[in-house]
């Protein structure tokens, strides 16, 4: 992507942006930078952009991380009203960018992996630079899959080949590793965690995260995928939620209080939703067993992302997936008993997946999604939905 890349909807004037997000609004009371929708095209027929993260810079707008082309890595940076400041490709030995970015110091921080040995970098990033450059090399972490932040560091989940088995690392604030625990698999699982890596077999749900004194990781684990609870001291397991194989798992989670979550779940071809579930963390449970309603407007095996929000002083769990008619589908159930307060729909035109969410320092709701240019070339989109639509069907 070229500096001179420009969204190919900022031709559109304002209230039609708004009618074509939210079906209503006054032109009077829109401003570009509390609702607008951007897709980022580079005129490439070549080339397709899988969006995989962000995070607000403060009040300064937002880094984008990307695949592209595969698993090479990508990165956008833009300003609070979703306008390009700049890009940068990284060299194709840098490749399969995961989720979990991170801002602290003026920089930006995500993780990916050497395309020879496997081994995982830390990337740093600046507005200075213009680029990213490695911060840190964890050699004898393979195959990273998903990193999140904690209380006191982050957590790196990988799957180490040479032992079979999922990986959880603890690092510090400071990206250096405190503890590291290995979760043993009863089978190789390489090849379907390389067609996922490379974006040509199924995606599949890893995600990590913390609960109380606890952390959970979602990966492979004996001959499933599993979400596994360990201590937070050093890793040790204490309990775990089965799947069966990679055709039922937990599809993503939110910590709320005590042992309660907000859970997604997929069985086969069925979406399951449980805004709120007590789990016991030492026990052993199998996914299919917990209850929750049926989704079957979520596309099959639905991308699932899951976030605790204050909404006009209401604590929500809003839930963002993708729809078999090609819109985003959010979400909004009240924490405290886990009633569905309200939904609302993107897209009306281009077809769009969701790939997540952060609210703004507006009071917002900023979305990152994956379209379709033509119905054919996959671009990033952003989508801001202000503060009153926000309130609108989430409070």
């Amino acid at each position: 992507m070229k500096n001179s890349k420009i969204s190919i909807l900022h031709y559109l004037c304002s209230f039609l942006i708004a009618s074509l997000l939210y079906g209503c609004s006054k032109e009077e009371d829109y401003q570009p930078e509390s609702s607008f929708i951007k897709i980022f095209d580079d005129g490439s027929f070549e080339s397709d952009y899988d969006p995989i993260d962000m995070v607000q810079a403060g009040e300064n707008g937002f880094f984008i991380l990307s695949a592209y082309d595969s698993w090479n890595t990508y990165i956008l940076r833009v300003d609070e009203e979703g306008n390009f400041m700049w890009d940068f490709k990284l060299d194709d030995s840098y490749v399969n960018p995961i989720k979990g970015l991170y801002f602290q110091d003026s920089a930006f921080y995500f993780f990916c992996m050497d395309d020879v040995t496997l081994g995982t970098y830390l990337m740093k990033a600046t507005d200075a630079g213009k680029n990213a450059v490695v911060d840190k090399s964890f050699g004898n972490i393979l195959y990273p899959l998903h990193s999140s932040q904690v209380s006191d560091g982050f957590l790196l989940e990988s799957y180490n080949r040479e032992s079979y088995s999922t990986r959880l690392t603890k690092l510090d604030v400071g990206f250096d590793t405190r503890w590291s625990e290995e979760y043993k698999v009863e089978q190789d699982v390489e090849e379907p965690i390389i067609s996922h890596l490379t974006r040509i077999g199924e995606r599949l749900p890893f995600f990590t995260g913390q609960a109380g004194d606890k952390y959970f990781l979602n990966g492979y684990f004996n001959y499933s995928m599993s979400m596994i609870f360990v201590n937070g001291n050093d890793g040790s397991q204490t309990g775990v939620v089965n799947g069966f194989r990679e055709k039922s798992a937990i599809s993503a989670a939110q910590y709320l209080n005590g042992n309660s979550f907000a859970l997604s779940r997929f069985s086969f071809d069925d979406n399951f939703i449980m805004a709120k579930i007590d789990i016991n963390t030492s026990s052993i449970a199998i996914s299919s067993d917990l209850a929750g309603g049926k989704h079957p407007e979520m596309t099959q095996n639905a991308r699932v992302y899951i976030k605790s929000l204050d909404v006009n002083g209401r604590n929500i769990s809003l839930y963002a997936t993708s729809t078999k008619a090609g819109q985003i589908l959010l979400y909004a159930f009240d924490a405290l008993n886990g009633k569905l307060i309200g939904t609302h729909h993107i897209g009306r035109i281009n077809p769009y997946e969701a790939v997540g969410f952060v609210q703004t320092a507006d009071g917002g709701l900023l979305v990152l999604a994956t379209t379709y240019v033509n119905g054919r070339f996959p671009r990033i989109a952003l989508i801001k939905l202000s503060e009153k639509e926000l309130i609108g069907f989430a409070s």
